[in-house]
């Protein structure tokens, strides 16, 4: 381990950066700009684009020393190694198999950026197996925090800086789509992820072109079934009773991104203007919780995956009338109401039967479900909202009763029988 350190910065003080703007950079420089740069830094744009200068001599030690590293991951015919950093990067195609000597710069441009003994750790990490790790980020909308969360799984919260001067680097630059105005103080949500290979032999026919093997991907190296941003935004909505929800999202490659100039890319869509709503450790750990019972026994339940994701867009900003649709969606969903007849009359009995545990709860439940169930049946006719004009928490009295129903049923572990149910079975 030393003695590559040792030959790593040698070649590293060694090094030279060239552009054709700026002409000719030491290292030192190179190196104290790149771990100072901020987000829209405009100098750091320029001499990210300078190209690494160095004699082949003084890389000879370390190409021989990483030689030995690498030899099960070197083809014999062509002496190139497969560049696992290509399939999670990207890059020029002639990136995905490398020569030694050609990887010998690759990471003596990476030790520059982030010192020689990070660099020789993560290598002789990636020789015996270990994955690439990155993380997926996203920008939350409906979301306030008072302090940074975190799960033991991988997942994190947490408040960006409130001055454009002090936000980091690694934030994506899409001033059109994420105005900076978006970013301070927002909210964040990080997940951590792998993905293999590191290193590995390339076959015969894909050395000298585009890479035809594929990358494994893994969140929270496997330790959460079935998890992605969006579902787990869901799980949060839920679990806060409000809207949670990415608006930005977009790789951040940590200590890789001293491997790559290429831009870590970002998605966005078009908020909804939800409320912030309050996220704290014991709503986050409940979240979990409920992305855990959404995906045990095969899967998620289709019905009432249908119903949660209709709760939270009535959770959105709209009106009563818009709201009003999207719970009758959600509670016809919820306990499985199909057919054209006596939807509301279900609805209201099932709904007061399955949450209501004496007669006075049933009856405030479904006189609740049927005032509710009324509008949104005029609202789909076009005709007014009676009931909600003459009682503002009628809506969000029906947001709760939806909540706690299917809460409730993620905790069954069997479907409830409707009809037993309204003739007095109780579990």
């Amino acid at each position: 381990m030393q003695e590559l350190i040792d030959s790593l910065e040698r070649c590293v003080t060694q090094s030279t950066f060239v552009s054709d703007r700026l002409g000719r950079i030491r290292w030192d420089d190179y190196r104290r700009l790149f771990r100072t740069r901020r987000w829209d830094d405009s100098t750091w744009m320029l001499w990210s684009a300078s190209e690494l200068e160095i004699e082949d001599v003084h890389v000879a030690d370390l190409e021989a020393r990483l030689e030995l590293v690498l030899a099960e991951f070197v083809h014999t015919g062509t002496g190139r190694i497969g560049n696992g950093l290509f399939l999670l990067l990207g890059g020029p195609g002639t990136w995905a198999h490398l020569t030694v000597v050609e990887f010998a710069r690759t990471l003596i441009r990476g030790a520059v950026r982030c010192g020689t003994r990070q660099v020789a750790a993560q290598l002789l990490g990636w020789a015996s197996g270990e994955p690439l790790r990155f993380r997926i980020s996203a920008l939350l909308e409906g979301a306030d925090i008072d302090e940074e969360l975190q799960l033991a799984e991988g997942i994190r919260v947490w408040k960006l800086p409130k001055s454009s001067a002090d936000l980091p680097a690694s934030l994506p630059f899409i001033p059109m789509m994420a105005p900076v105005t978006d970013f301070i103080g927002g909210v964040v949500m990080t997940i951590d992820c792998e993905m293999s290979p590191s290193l590995y032999l390339p076959d015969e026919d894909e050395v000298g072109r585009m890479s035809s093997r594929r990358g494994e991907c893994r969140m929270v190296s496997g330790k959460v079934a079935n998890l992605s941003l969006d579902n787990f935004c869901e799980s949060v909505s839920l679990a806060c009773n409000g809207c949670v929800d990415w608006f930005v999202q977009w790789r951040d490659f940590g200590s890789l991104v001293g491997f790559t100039d290429t831009p870590s890319g970002a998605s966005w869509k078009i908020r909804s203007g939800a409320r912030r709503t309050k996220v704290s450790q014991a709503s986050l750990n409940e979240a979990l919780k409920i992305h855990h019972a959404r995906h045990e026994g095969g899967g998620p339940r289709e019905s009432l995956e249908l119903a949660m994701r209709r709760w939270i867009r009535s959770k959105k900003s709209g009106t009563d009338l818009d709201k009003l649709i999207e719970l009758r969606i959600a509670l016809e969903a919820m306990y499985e109401i199909g057919g054209l007849n006596e939807k509301g009359f279900r609805i209201a009995t099932y709904g007061a039967w399955h949450l209501g545990e004496n007669f006075e709860q049933r009856h405030a439940f479904r006189e609740t479900l049927r005032k509710a169930y009324s509008d949104s049946s005029s609202a789909v006719h076009g005709g007014k909202l009676k009931h909600a004009a003459k009682d503002p928490k009628l809506v969000s009295s029906v947001q709760d009763i939806c909540r706690n129903g299917i809460l409730k049923r993620l905790r069954e572990t069997e479907r409830p029988q409707w009809d037993e149910m309204i003739l007095g079975a109780r579990e």
